[in-house]
């Protein structure tokens, strides 16, 4: 392996078992596309990375919610035991809501989350869906474009960031084929039958500048969050 990636930055990912599997954690700066069906565990995920990094590694994050609004997000994350209202009391995360993000131009939008990231000197930052965001935007823009321009704004602040997308249960594909310009590491949530019952189970399908595993592995949620 190059000496550089050994000495690259590591953040945490928050969820239990997955720093194992990508060499300690997520390389700090990297614009991580996290895909995955209904129901399969992104936003909890992504909350588990936001949320624990503040809490255990003192980096600060902002949770762009914006598919569900902010009190049905914090309720449903206090379920896990993640106690979002209270970090945010602390000074140590904003979340987001839908009602600040809409109606003006993709950069606006951009903007927009970035000064709250600077406004609380964070590190992490989840947007929580790409899609959502996208279609939040009064402006058409070419899918490639706007995803260039995500990108480099995003790498460009050297924030380390989740975005959320859907795929369809049982597709191989992100379905818009972003993995191939977009991102620098891409994993997958993916719901299985397996003997009549559905099952979660995680894969890192890209991760540059890292010795992954290749393998699929299970999913296991409880009142604690997700854990592969």
């Amino acid at each position: 392996m190059n000496k550089s990636i050994k000495t690259e930055e590591r953040v945490s990912t928050g969820v239990s078992g997955v720093n194992e599997l990508i060499e300690g954690g997520f390389i700090k700066g990297e614009v991580i596309l996290l895909a995955g069906g209904i129901g399969s565990g992104k936003s909890i995920f992504s909350s588990q990375f936001i949320y624990n990094g503040a809490l255990n590694n003192n980096d600060k994050g902002v949770y762009a919610t914006l598919e569900e609004d902010r009190k049905s997000f914090i309720r449903n994350m206090a379920k896990f035991g993640l106690d979002f209202e209270k970090l945010e009391n602390e000074g140590k995360i904003i979340v987001i809501d839908p009602s600040k993000i809409g109606g003006v131009g993709l950069d606006v939008n951009l903007q927009y989350i970035t000064s709250k990231m600077e406004e609380l000197g964070a590190k992490r930052l989840v947007i929580d869906s790409l899609p959502a965001l996208l279609s939040a935007c009064e402006e058409t823009l070419e899918y490639r474009s706007a995803m260039r321009l995500i990108y480099e704004l995003l790498k460009g602040h050297g924030f380390t960031t989740i975005l959320t997308v859907s795929v369809p249960t049982g597709s191989q594909s992100l379905g818009m084929g972003v993995e191939e310009f977009i991102a620098d590491s891409v994993i997958q949530l993916e719901n299985i039958i397996v003997d009549y019952e559905m099952k979660t189970r995680f894969i890192v399908r890209k991760m540059r500048g890292t010795d992954h595993s290749k393998k699929y592995h299970t999913v296991m949620f409880s009142n604690e969050g997700l854990e592969v």
